[in-house]
């Protein structure tokens, strides 16, 4: 008994994810890491009420995020090394809760409406539409951009992961400020790429090309990805973009992609999945966590879906794809390439 109720406290503790969103925001840990370890300090350097900034670091100390090693000197413990701005886990932005993901998490807390609707959460805790929301604020845009950047991890796994000798031009379709689509063409030298999505978002891949020297090779379209796409690439990336679509949605957006390819193009999904083509869930239950956490971010936020093998399968089916192969990268995501039945 005592150890369920240990349990649920664990489960529905919500002070312990916001004392983190604020050190992370504040950036304690890089400045800990920097050599400013003192309450007077990090409150200075913080802007921050000494009292409350040292109650933070008191509890934060007791959860084992920080150490306190002398009365109101602090240190950085192992967890609190991930709230560093260049830690390789790049957790930090997913935390600060001044950017666009304090606004995304912030959305959790009208979850229930997701759950008795099948609908958004956001647009009922901030009046708008997800989607709207990053069209009509660039600030916002540009910081969920950023967030997305932070995907970067598996990018050399897309790269590595599908065979590029035959394709000549690839499109990222959704591909956001262009992350992905720069390390295929920084890879693959005899490629030349497109990067299509919101005006507000991809414009700042124009920069990032020039930044990797491929400016020649790369080229921006703004535009919405359930408009027509340009026509006559070999593949057309949709790299975690169709969870974040209902079913009718995702569907029109595979059309596009399916008009777009001719007769001998290629629509190359890159997703992780709830379920394998065997209808297998991961064997690794961290990743299962992630994607079933995933799943109902997706549902609050913009009433998306993650999916199942079968499922991304019959989407495609009903947009005149098949499947023509598909591989599970390191990193856990799966290539799901689709051709014209």
């Amino acid at each position: 008994m005592t150890e369920n109720r240990v349990n649920l406290y664990s489960l529905t503790d919500t002070i312990t994810p916001w004392a983190v969103r604020a050190a992370a925001t504040l950036g304690l840990a890089d400045l800990i890491a920097a050599g400013t370890t003192t309450l007077d300090e990090l409150a200075a350097a913080t802007k921050a009420n000494p009292d409350a900034l040292h109650r933070l670091l008191r509890y934060l100390a007791v959860r084992g995020v920080f150490k306190e090693t002398e009365p109101r000197v602090y240190a950085l413990t192992e967890a609190a090394e991930f709230l560093k701005t260049d830690h390789p886990a790049a957790q930090r932005p997913w935390l600060d809760v001044d950017s666009m993901a304090g606004r995304i998490e912030g959305t959790f807390s009208s979850l229930t409406h997701s759950i008795r609707t099948g609908d958004a959460a956001y647009p009922v805790r901030y009046g708008i539409e997800f989607w709207d929301d990053l069209s009509t604020n660039p600030d916002r845009a540009t910081s969920f951009g950023a967030l997305m950047a932070t995907h970067a991890s598996y990018f050399d796994q897309v790269v590595q992961g599908y065979d590029w000798s035959t394709v000549n031009h690839v499109v990222d379709v959704g591909g956001g400020t262009g992350a992905l689509l720069t390390e295929i063409l920084k890879a693959q030298p005899h490629l030349r790429g497109t990067v299509v999505d919101l005006p507000g978002v991809v414009e700042q891949g124009r920069a990032r090309f020039e930044a990797a020297g491929i400016a020649d090779r790369a080229e921006v379209v703004s535009g919405s990805i359930f408009d027509p796409l340009p026509a006559g690439a070999d593949v057309y990336i949709l790299s975690n973009v169709l969870h974040d679509w209902n079913d009718s949605a995702a569907e029109k957006i595979l059309q596009r992609a399916a008009d777009a390819i001719g007769t001998t193009g290629k629509v190359l999904i890159v997703q992780i999945l709830v379920k394998d083509e065997n209808d297998n869930f991961p064997d690794d239950p961290a990743r299962l966590m992630f994607i079933t956490q995933m799943d109902l971010r997706l549902l609050s936020l913009m009433a998306g879906k993650a999916r199942t093998w079968r499922e991304y399968a019959e989407l495609g089916e009903k947009a005149g794809l098949q499947v023509a192969g598909s591989t599970v990268i390191p990193t856990g995501q799966t290539l799901l390439s689709l051709r014209r039945g």
